[in-house]
């Protein structure tokens, strides 16, 4: 082949030059990757590279601002009083266990209200468990006559 050949001219050849079909196809105003290093959006932009450790100290370890070990330990005292409150003596039992956590927990500063809730699940077990210790004693005489 002569070098007059290999010149595309369209004019010379009457037909215009085809894109190569396996170079990626270059829409009008799309930069390509060797371009878009500081275009705005680009990868570049958006995910820096490692830049080192921050000029700025650690946020500071706190304790967190959940319910306190008490406020929690009446809460499960308090259910368990209330399941187990047809039980006389022992639903009175952990019913004032209940009554006792629920009271320090809310002397803490964490968790009022699961100390609350502890407190009256107990409270009424307490009271319950009262009732149906009164009613026992009262039954007890008219049941051994």
């Amino acid at each position: 082949m002569s070098d007059e050949r290999m010149n595309s001219d369209p004019e010379k050849y009457g037909t215009p030059d085809y894109p190569d079909p396996i170079a990626p196809v270059a829409y009008p105003g799309v930069t390509g990757p060797a371009n878009m290093a500081g275009a705005p959006g680009s990868m570049h932009e958006q995910y820096p590279g490692y830049t080192g450790p921050s000029p700025y100290p650690p946020a500071p370890i706190t304790a967190s601002n959940g319910p306190g070990g008490m406020a929690i330990a009446a809460l499960i005292v308090g259910i368990a009083a209330f399941v187990l409150g047809w039980v006389p003596f022992a639903g009175l039992i952990l019913g004032v266990g209940g009554v006792v956590l629920g009271i320090l927990a809310l002397r803490g500063q964490r968790g009022k209200g699961f100390g609350v809730a502890g407190l009256v699940l107990s409270g009424l077990v307490v009271l319950i468990g009262l009732m149906m210790l009164f009613l026992i004693f009262m039954w007890l005489p008219l049941a051994v006559s």
